[in-house]
């Protein structure tokens, strides 16, 4: 094995045991260096103990080294550092294996403890213990000897113990364990509770899943751990990482696939992927290849911004028309539980972010009402910061046909920057509306709506690129317009 893969290793847990210490920053810890070298060398056998075991290979059922992949064994420092991981994953990448060879490894070399496997069904807990079991077996000089070995449970001479069982509400209340795996947990049958019990349990906890669709426990712990809240540390394993996999795989097995859009969050390229609703995305014709770009803003262009005022989540996006008639989505703003002053001035301070100088914004038009305790408009509001609203009144469906049919152009396609990751997601997996299915999600709780509210807004208020019609902007100053 290479040298790089082991140091990182020692850095990982050198850095655990900094945290534990309370030590964050370089300075506080610069004086400990030597101290920590022993500790930290621990780690260093891991990869061999791992790359000295066998698997089962799907391919000829019979037994291969366990052989890492350079991301695998990037892994394993991963697991080393954090006590709570969340790994979101594209299908058949060897994670399971991986986080139960870990496991192995801690339960042989340290005694007396226990280790929690859930799965989603009786036959996957089974299996569990049979994986174990295998590279165990697979061990040349093992460093402990089996005392117990059962369909629930295996016990090591020295103590440490590994339970497996199906998912349930209480699926490891009463114990106190070492680590504990959650394996593909958001298809469990209650995955919330589930996995809080697993949560309290275990003092380290490995969650391993492909997505399952927006809104659910896997996808709460994937927007917080991005955001950096809460304790999971986060991180995505796509398709690519598979060394054997290339473009040609992922044609023939996703874009050929009977249902590509289900192979698609099987095999997922991006965590928008692997969380896009298994019933089916509103916006089916949306594609990151045609519709997400790195865009930079042009000042010279044309530019509008979309507004929906919301109740707590206002949104704001900002749309560029190219000198083709292209449009380009060059930036977003989704703030929650702030009053229409605070993001008015937070839109300002968007156009100045952007270096753009919007004509008019495109509002939703319920923003003429006077509000009941400032007896001021939402419109009245913009105007004194000069943001020009404009809006008129159209139906939910003529703006999601106006937004199908320009992502689906194919000359000039709507273009979405990667700056916007929270429209991108919205276009991803918003589902249609369970009694509406001819729109989007309308639940006023919708973590999607607001965004493709204000996107709609702008959207029905334009011609389409290269239409015919009146401009609305130079049609007239007022505010309830027609074309």
């Amino acid at each position: 094995m290479s040298s790089p893969r082991p140091s990182a290793l020692q850095r990982s847990e050198a850095r655990r045991v900094l945290r534990a210490m309370g030590i964050t920053t370089d300075e506080q810890a610069a004086p400990l260096a030597g101290k920590l070298s022993a500790v930290s060398v621990k780690a260093a056998p891991e990869i061999a103990f791992v790359e000295s075991l066998h698997i089962e290979d799907k391919v000829s059922g019979g037994l291969i080294p366990f052989t890492l992949w350079p991301f695998q064994a990037d892994a394993l420092g991963v697991l080393n550092e954090y006590d709570r991981v969340f790994a979101l994953k594209a299908r058949q990448l060897g994670i399971t294996w991986l986080v139960l060879a870990h496991l192995l490894y801690l339960g042989s070399f340290w005694g007396n403890r226990l280790f929690l496997i859930a799965s989603q069904s009786g036959s996957d807990a089974i299996d569990a213990l049979h994986r174990l079991r295998i590279m165990y077996n697979s061990l040349e000089h093992p460093p402990v000897t089996l005392v117990t070995d059962n369909t629930e449970q295996i016990v090591f001479s020295n103590g440490s113990r590994f339970e497996s069982m199906k998912a349930t509400k209480r699926a490891g209340r009463s114990k106190a364990a070492y680590a504990g795996f959650a394996d593909e947990f958001a298809f469990w049958d209650w995955p919330d509770e589930q996995l809080n019990a697993l949560d309290s349990a275990c003092e380290r906890l490995y969650g391993a899943t492909t997505g399952n669709g927006p809104g659910d426990v896997a996808h709460t712990i994937w927007k917080q751990s991005q955001a950096g809240i809460g304790r999971w540390h986060g991180i995505f394993y796509p398709w690519s990482a598979h060394p054997g996999r290339d473009a040609e795989w992922y044609r023939q097995n996703v874009t050929e696939a009977p249902e590509p859009r289900l192979a698609k969050r099987e095999h997922a390229a991006t965590p928008e992927d692997a969380l896009s609703s298994p019933a089916g995305s509103f916006f089916e014709r949306f594609t990151r290849e045609r519709n997400v770009a790195k865009v930079v803003p042009v000042s010279a262009w044309t530019t509008w911004r979309g507004i929906d005022f919301g109740y707590r989540h206002p949104a704001c996006v900002w749309v560029q028309k190219s000198p083709a008639g292209q449009y380009f989505v060059v930036g977003e703003l989704a703030p929650s539980n702030v009053t229409t002053e605070e993001f008015r001035d937070t839109i300002v301070a968007g156009d100045k972010r952007l270096g753009v100088s919007p004509r008019y914004s495109y509002c939703d038009p319920q923003g003429n009402a006077a509000n009941v305790q400032t007896a001021e408009s939402e419109f009245e509001v913009l105007k004194r910061a000069h943001l020009a609203p404009r809006s008129k009144p159209s139906s939910i469906r003529d703006g999601c046909i106006r937004i199908m049919n320009l992502l689906a152009d194919p000359d000039l396609p709507l273009v979405v920057s990667e700056d916007c990751p929270q429209l991108i997601r919205c276009l991803t997996q918003v589902k249609p509306d369970k009694s509406r299915p001819e729109l989007y999600d309308q639940r006023e709780d919708s973590p999607y709506q607001h965004l493709l509210d204000a996107l709609r807004y702008l959207l029905v208020n334009k011609p389409s690129s290269g239409g015919g019609g009146v401009a609305y902007e130079e049609a007239s100053s007022s505010t309830e317009m027609y074309f």
